[in-house]
């Protein structure tokens, strides 16, 4: 009995490991934008390193990040993302997430079209 507590007690931990990054300072408000936008003023390319578990727990790293900028901006568009080994790991996450994004400043973050629109559109 006690090593199927200890066992379960385990799984639980690693369950819970998920969703630890939340969001600070507003960046839940941030625009994740699928391409280039259009119309929208470009202030800087932005990378992101974190080791966590979860892809979206490194978006939100990367959120977090851009909030905490001198010029926040207010849309983004993640350009690449790759995951490393982490070295010498005994606990946490074996891999890394890095992420690349541009950071964008538009008039209206909540109606941005992208160079993807303009291609569907005929």
């Amino acid at each position: 009995m006690k090593k199927f507590f200890a066992l379960f007690a385990v799984l639980f931990m690693v369950a819970a490991c998920g969703g630890l990054i939340k969001n600070e300072n507003g960046s839940q408000y941030l625009t994740k934008l699928d391409a280039e936008p259009i119309g929208c003023t470009f202030l800087y390319k932005l990378e992101s390193e974190v080791s966590v578990y979860d892809a979206d727990d490194a978006r939100r790293y990367l959120e977090n990040r851009i909030v905490d900028q001198a010029r926040p901006g207010n849309a983004y568009w993640i350009t690449s993302q790759r995951t490393k080994p982490n070295e010498w790991v005994i606990f946490g996450p074996e891999r890394a997430f890095v992420l690349v994004a541009n950071v964008y400043d538009c008039p209206r973050p909540n109606n941005v079209r992208t160079a993807t629109d303009i291609l569907t559109d005929f």
